[in-house]
């Protein structure tokens, strides 16, 4: 059997001439423009193979692949549960006699699609020859975009970027120009928005007008639940919602607030003596209300990085059921946010990891013990294993934790008892104020007697919202990690890898310490080589 890989790469041919208008007299009106004048941009789609290929619509495949790609993709195997790893590599292309050299000087291919796909020739024993097979039996292994040609003397390689690309950019913000009223004064000139997505809890309004005591607290429409003066509730009351704030000033120890898809300000009618802080719910300006932090994220990347919507895997709906868990953030506009950073703050401590698939899209997987009942995608066996090797778990997790500790309702602003507190802030107020975050906890006595130094990560910062939710989470990196865990490199041949994906649950016997029996393992992370027959996946037993 022989496996075939193929490239395909859309390009774009760049528009070429300007439009010009010319006197048609007698043969078309006055002042059209030119037939002919200029060609409009067009994109191409170009088609390699390593071996050679031809499809059932005759398109072929030149032979002209040196190198596929080296592709590596992993779940987060970390204490602090931040993030997912993955990294794409390259794509080389033989250029015999300057066969691409015309295309390589008029063609653009920089962050364009590319699509790597492998299939098995089949051999027909009667006419003793390898036959191409039918385009419908590919199998996606990459998805993702190209850089810029780079060329050599005889070849030119492109470098792949995966769909984690969009999460590089920074979020666009709106910027306060300093001009007055709602465009902030000269003391916030040049500075992001604030922007609330969710629930949050004390976060500190922006003042963008320190003559008229007005505050920002988010780029796009929010509701303020309560607002504090040093953590007391009482002494500054809701006046009501206004249309224009600066429409009149409220009465002293009152505020109003304006909100709608431009952003959300509040106005007070008297100077105030302590700190100010408000526990508000924003949503997007699109009028989308997401309350959990999953759903926050994909609508985030959607609306506030302004995703493509198809680089959304079809898996991730706009209400999942993956984490069912509300909450929110509070970004204050001092500094720029990625949308990896973004990713990565409402994610943090939820073991999940958002992840590239091999079909181009971003999904979020989440890393959870094995459940003994799951039926698992496959069954490896020393039949099936060509290499298996012990691989090194992070030192953050062998040994064993005996203790996981999820922060919750996630605190802005920290407020020490002293003079920054109003006198009157009651008691359970200033316990909520002083700490950044509370915590659930998950512990066992076992592993901290049988080990003489376990592991006892620090307190992970989440964007939950309830102490139930946090629990729940508690328990399940409990479960996962409160128990001797074992990481193997396993190697598969690829025809068998292709069913089996990040996350999955598979079925394991192997002539290693702890496998001789079956056991159920997670796979969490993936190597391809082009060179290679086979796929190795680490997997966590």
């Amino acid at each position: 059997m022989a496996n075939i890989r193929t490239v395909e790469l859309d390009i774009i041919q760049p528009a070429s001439g300007t439009p010009a208008a010319s006197l048609g007299h007698g043969t078309r009106p006055h002042g059209t423009l030119q037939r002919r004048s200029h060609s409009l941009e067009r994109v191409d789609t170009i088609r390699y193979s390593d071996i050679g290929y031809v499809d059932e619509q005759g398109n072929p495949y030149p032979p002209y692949v040196t190198s596929a790609f080296a592709l590596d993709r992993g779940l987060t195997l970390t204490a602090d549960a931040m993030g997912g790893s993955h990294t794409a590599g390259s794509v080389t292309l033989t250029n015999p006699g300057g066969a691409l050299d015309s295309l390589l000087t008029t063609r653009v291919n920089d962050h364009l699609p590319v699509r790597v796909n492998t299939a098995a020739k089949q051999w027909d024993a009667v006419r003793r020859i390898w036959c191409d097979p039918p385009s419908s039996s590919l199998r996606p292994v990459f998805a993702g975009l190209g850089k810029s040609w780079r060329p050599d003397r005889t070849s030119v390689e492109i470098d792949l970027l995966d769909a984690t690309y969009w999460l590089d950019g920074t979020m666009p913000v709106s910027l306060y120009g300093g001009t007055g009223r709602l465009d902030g004064d000269s003391n916030v000139a040049g500075k992001s928005m604030p922007r609330i997505r969710g629930s949050v809890c004390n976060i500190t309004p922006v003042l963008i007008d320190s003559v008229n005591y007005v505050y920002q607290i988010s780029d796009g429409p929010a509701s303020v639940r309560m607002l504090y003066e040093g953590g007391y509730p009482g002494g500054i009351t809701f006046a009501g919602a206004v249309g224009d704030i600066y429409a009149s000033s409220p009465a002293p120890g009152t505020y109003t607030v304006q909100s709608g898809t431009a952003g959300t300000w509040l106005r007070l009618g008297t100077k105030p003596v302590y700190g100010v802080t408000v526990d508000a719910v924003g949503t997007f300006r699109s009028g989308a209300a997401p309350v959990n932090v999953l759903d926050i994220l994909r609508q985030m990347l959607l609306e506030d990085l302004v995703m493509p919507a198809e680089y959304i895997d079809a898996g991730w709906p706009s209400t999942s059921s993956l984490a069912p868990w509300a909450g929110g953030w509070y970004w204050d506009g001092s500094e720029g946010v990625t949308g990896q950073q973004a990713a990565t703050t409402l994610l943090s401590g939820l073991c999940i990891s958002l992840v590239p698939t091999r079909t181009g899209t971003l999904l979020p997987v989440l890393l959870t013990a094995p459940d003994a009942a799951a039926a698992p995608v496959a069954e490896l066996n020393a039949d099936l294993i060509t290499d298996i090797t012990a691989a090194t778990l992070d030192a953050s997790l062998d040994p064993p934790t005996w203790r996981w500790r999820i922060g919750w309702q996630h605190n802005f602003t920290v407020q020490a008892s002293g003079s920054g507190l109003h006198p009157q802030a009651p008691a359970d107020r200033q316990a909520i104020v002083a700490v950044a975050d509370r915590a659930a906890v998950w512990w066992s006595a076992q592993i901290k007697s049988h080990w003489r130094v376990p592991n006892d990560p620090a307190l992970i910062t989440t964007a939950l919202a309830s102490q139930a939710d946090a629990a729940l989470v508690a328990q399940r990196h409990g479960a996962l990690w409160g128990t001797q865990r074992r990481l193997w490199a396993v190697s598969v041949p690829q025809d068998l890898a292709w069913g089996i994906d990040l996350g999955a649950v598979i079925g394991i016997t192997a002539p290693a310490p702890g496998l001789t029996d079956r056991q159920l393992a997670r796979v969490v992370s993936e190597q391809i080589r082009a060179t290679d027959q086979f796929v190795t996946f680490q997997i966590l037993v």
